[in-house]
């Protein structure tokens, strides 16, 4: 008569160790499940995400000493038969602890002959992992958040050392006593021989934007959010190419949709990727796809008319293809209350638009004359500044300059980062007339040092729309 065990084993036993520490032992594919194998055991089990909240799906656990592995499933379940008796251990790997830094294992134990075990594992919560890895700085009850992470190389993914990471964010605060109140942040850390680096101290509720840079090449500035629990905790890795970051192509690829907020035909949205010239529009799916492009952690911009435009971070590297997919909200335009007019004001001031005002240098055009305008075209906009011709082509209305010696050309930037028409007057087909707070034109050889580019002498245009100063 055979002997059937049911053992429960609650297991949350985590290794804070270095991910090059991270061994895995030699994986081969399950056994196939056999409920009736003769003195074999079974393993029923589960991985709780107590960081996140729920259950960490796509989870590869490995069974030191029986060769054998699983994959959880959306509910975070796994199963393991057919095992051989003795004693195991079982190990969880996913990229978002590799991202963490942790190793979570449980400690060996024994499996009977015909023997059902249940195995619960647990990524530990953010209080434990601030703790760990920040001591006191992590302990206190206010601004007792972190954000870690690790740099690796996008082609080699070997750790980055000695790399410069900062996290930057804009404190506001809104009173009758002092108005709008805008505090700048900035922190600074380096990464160690693992490539490592982390943040303490931080409040929760943070939006913030994270950067690598080391020598000549740096990252995009990355989205990062900690949402609004007492102690909060955001973990990014983030992809530094060796390169210089200048560099405009490569051997990476990425591939994604773009989905419209009220279920509209998309054919034709427009995806470029950030501080480049490369640029994909959507085919009937909405569907693009992006190649040759340099590797690093990057961002993606999509546009499409009358949408909110929207920024995705993405990683890329030649050894993988990553899918995205990004939504655009309907725009909903909205009357100015006293408080988004004076966040326009600020944001304008933030991006260096009154400074530039007062230097004479380039032509202004603000938000009070631009409301009295009613613009439904970017041109309409441009229309009455000197120096600038709107002229009519198969594709719409185009800017011209009547100044620069290179036959008429204008260079656009939207929100400070640059616009590259893939036809005469593309600009007017991504971007309407009424988003449109602020204008700068700036003459070839007056242009600020930021926004010249290498052998360009070109009349250069600056939009500022609702997106960047606030709705």
């Amino acid at each position: 008569m055979r002997k059937h065990l049911c053992q429960l084993l609650a297991i949350s036993f985590v290794a804070l160790a270095p991910l090059d520490a991270q061994n895995k032992p030699p994986t081969s594919s399950a056994p196939t499940p056999s409920p009736q194998a003769r003195g074999r055991a079974r393993i029923l089990g589960a991985v709780i995400d107590s960081l996140n909240g729920g259950t960490l799906a796509d989870a590869e656990i490995l069974v030191e000493g029986a060769r054998a592995s699983a994959l959880t499933d959306s509910l975070g379940k796994f199963e393991l038969d057919s095992l051989p008796p003795g004693t195991l251990q079982l190990g969880v790997f996913h990229p978002r602890l590799d991202t963490l830094g942790l190793s979570i294992a449980t400690k060996p134990f024994h499996a009977g002959p015909d023997s059902t075990l249940i195995v619960l594992m647990a990524v530990p919560s953010a209080g434990t992992i601030v703790r760990d890895r920040c001591g006191e700085a992590g302990s206190g009850k206010r601004d007792a958040s972190a954000v870690i992470g690790q740099v690796k190389d996008p082609e080699t993914l070997q750790p980055v050392a000695r790399a410069e990471v900062s996290i930057g964010w804009v404190d506001l605060e809104v009173s009758k006593q002092v108005g709008i109140r805008q505090t700048p942040h900035l922190l600074r850390d380096t990464t160690d021989k693992f490539g490592k680096f982390k943040f303490c101290g931080l409040p929760s509720s943070l939006e913030a934007t994270l950067q690598a840079r080391r020598g000549a090449a740096q990252t995009a500035e990355i989205p990062i959010a900690l949402g609004d629990r007492p102690i909060e905790l955001a973990a990014r890795t983030l992809l530094l190419s060796a390169a210089d970051s200048t560099a405009k192509t490569g051997g990476a690829t990425v591939s994604g949709v773009v989905l419209l907020g009220d279920g509209a035909p998309n054919i034709g949205s427009r995806v470029e990727l950030v501080g480049t010239e490369i640029v994909a529009l959507t085919d009937a799916k909405g569907v693009f796809m992006m190649r040759n492009l340099p590797p690093g952690s990057r961002l993606l911009l999509a546009r499409h008319l009358g949408y909110v435009p929207q920024m995705t971070p993405v990683d890329l590297s030649s050894h993988e293809q990553p899918r995205v997919t990004i939504k655009l909200p309907k725009y909903v335009a909205m009357m100015d209350p006293v408080l988004v007019v004076a966040r326009r004001g600020a944001a304008l001031d933030k991006v260096g638009f009154g400074q530039r005002s007062k230097s004479g240098l380039g032509y202004f055009i603000g938000p009070d004359r631009i409301e009295r305008m009613h613009p439904f075209h970017v041109t309409d906009v441009l229309r009455m500044v000197p120096g600038l011709r709107v002229i009519y082509t198969p594709t719409g209305e185009a800017v011209t300059s009547t100044r620069d010696i290179r036959g008429g050309c204008v260079t656009y930037y939207v929100d400070d980062m640059l616009f590259t028409e893939l036809q005469p007057g593309d600009v007017n087909n991504f971007v309407n007339g009424h988003e449109i707070v602020a204008a700068e034109v700036y003459q070839s050889g007056l242009v600020p040092p930021q926004y010249m580019r290498a052998g360009g002498s070109c009349t250069t245009i600056l939009l500022w729309t609702k997106f960047k100063t606030g709705n």
